[in-house]
């Protein structure tokens, strides 16, 4: 184990990436454990675990989004999974500002403890993830919790933004000269355009919620209405930010997925410039759709016509990026881990934008707003697609890190677990919400018993899942048993380029990178080294 003092100083792109996971794990897990508290708070009727207390309900739903969406997919995917494949990736030894590589690992866990007091802090942050005036205000929380709360997003933000400047840089100024953007992974492709995104719209928010302190403590009327504020501009500007959030989100893992596509199927990616066009246009058409999550608050008829048809222009590059899925898995055996779950990840990702569209029609959307059709939806989209991309990505990078295998047959039972529970999770809630089910309330009518009981029954098949997956890799790093290097290990740079040790720093690639050509296939040499580095 390496200790808290090397972690403090290290500036190993590795073991930063190491650090990275680990932590975001920790604390998606216990954004997971408040998302059980609310599903059995919902398995029966009246009271049940939390007393018939909807603060703490509203509270937990609060912490919830936050650590899962800030404090687990986005660190995991970006500065995690990046910090461990990107320098490889790209055939440089190092990410290219390794001390602010560094201070935003450390931001992670001081974020993390400022969100969790502001939980406990007076009655909690019960404002949802989304802070929205008048609620956030004075006059509904006036405690120090929202305040702790604000605070939190500032240091995760700028956590975010630290390691989005590294990646974009490192992606710019430090690969191989005969290495064309054209070449490299997919996956570096969707961390430069997320970390564009992230630098673009995360001052936004800082500045939507500065304004929102301000409001709280300086006697500024922003968003004050009862002094001549406007609540809705604070929508719109959170929105601006929050709509390429979801992008922030769900770039990286079909960057992680497509780059597993290829390395497994051992062939070159399908349509690679198409996908690379498809992501650069989700991720520009994605500012300018950011009002259809506002449909209900007063917008006239024009602007509801544009959202609605901006919104369902983002189908076209999305369904590009599906359909080169489609055709690679084609061609891949679905006997590996990964690829199954790539394959789980490509079904909830579909079942997930269908609901999309039909939210896109802004008659239907004001019906639906508010519903559980709306958690049904987005939990498809982030949650659901976010969590097989990152699942897939620890499967893929595990024996490439540890030198060891986990065994197939348990990986297998435990994804068809994954995907049984995660669905009945999630697919009653589109009923349910098309029934009228509102959202945020701790109790719900009698006649919904028995969608909340098949949610319930789901939750707990994920945390079995997920139990045996822990299992599972625990046990195979404590055996050692030795990786077999056939063509799956040996078709991308990352696999030739990583030493046994993880927590080492790369090999000078020089010697190794004149062996990559644009097929990404490698000499015999290249084979042999690898085998050398797992004996």
């Amino acid at each position: 184990m390496v200790s808290l003092i090397v972690l403090w100083w290290t500036c190993n792109a590795k073991l930063i990436g190491l650090a990275y996971l680990y932590l975001a794990t920790i604390f998606g897990v216990s954004g997971f454990t408040m998302s059980w508290f609310m599903r059995v708070e919902l398995a029966g009727l009246g009271e049940q675990l939390l007393f018939g207390d909807q603060q703490l309900y509203n509270v937990l739903i609060t912490s919830h989004a936050m650590l899962m969406i800030f404090f687990f997919i986005m660190p995991a995917m970006m500065s995690g999974f990046g910090n461990l494949m990107l320098p490889v990736l790209l055939g440089t030894p190092e990410m290219v500002f390794p001390k602010v590589n560094n201070l935003g690992l450390w931001l992670m866990p001081l974020a993390y403890m400022l969100i969790i007091s502001s939980s406990w802090i007076d009655e909690g942050a019960g404002t949802a993830w989304t802070i929205y005036p008048t609620l956030a205000l004075s006059s509904s929380h006036g405690g120090a919790s929202v305040d702790l709360f604000i605070v939190s997003i500032h240091a995760i933000g700028l956590s975010s933004l630290s390691g989005a400047i590294n990646i974009i840089c490192t992606a710019m100024h430090t690969k191989r000269s005969h290495l064309t953007m054209l070449h490299v992974s997919l996956y570096v492709w969707s961390l430069v355009i997320t970390g564009v995104l992230l630098i673009l719209v995360v001052p936004v928010l800082a500045g939507a919620i500065t304004m929102l302190v301000t409001d709280r403590h300086c006697n500024t009327s922003f968003y004050d209405v009862t002094a001549g504020g406007d609540p809705v501009l604070y929508q719109h500007l959170f929105w601006v930010f929050g709509h390429p959030e979801v992008y922030i989100i769900i770039l990286p893992v079909f960057g992680m997925v497509s780059h597993i596509i290829h390395t497994r199927g051992s062939f070159n990616p399908f349509n690679t410039l198409g996908m690379v066009y498809a992501m650069i246009s989700i991720a520009v058409v994605g500012f300018f759709v950011w009002a259809h999550h506002m449909f209900t608050t007063g917008m006239d008829v024009d602007s509801r016509v544009y959202f609605s048809s901006a919104t369902l222009l983002i189908a076209l590059p999305t369904s590009i990026k599906v359909f080169s899925w489609l055709v690679m898995l084609q061609r891949v055996a679905l006997s590996t881990t990964t690829v199954l779950l790539v394959t789980g990840f490509v079904i909830v990702f579909i079942l997930g934008g269908v609901t999309g569209v039909v939210l896109a029609n802004s008659d239907i959307d004001i019906v639906l707003h508010d519903t559980y059709y709306v958690v049904g939806h987005f939990h498809y989209v982030l949650s659901l697609g976010a969590l097989y991309g990152y699942i897939a990505g620890v499967y893929y990078i595990h024996p490439i890190l540890s030198g060891t295998t986990t065994m197939d047959a348990l990986n297998r039972v435990s994804i068809m677990v994954l995907l049984v529970g995660t669905n009945s999770i999630f697919w009653p809630m589109h009923l349910t919400g098309a029934s009228g089910l509102p959202r945020r309330m701790s109790d719900n009518a009698d006649v919904f018993i028995s969608s909340s009981g098949v949610t319930t029954t789901g939750i707990v098949m994920v945390m079995l899942s997920v139990l045996i997956t822990c299992a599972m890799l625990s046990a195979s790093t404590t055996m050692s048993s030795n990786i077999t290097l056939d063509h799956h290990h040996i078709t991308t740079t990352m696999s030739t380029l990583t030493t046994h040790d993880p927590l080492t720093a790369c090999p000078h690639p020089d010697s190794l990178l004149r062996h990559y050509t644009t097929t990404h296939t490698y000499s015999n040499d290249c084979i042999q080294y690898m085998g050398s580095l797992h004996e």
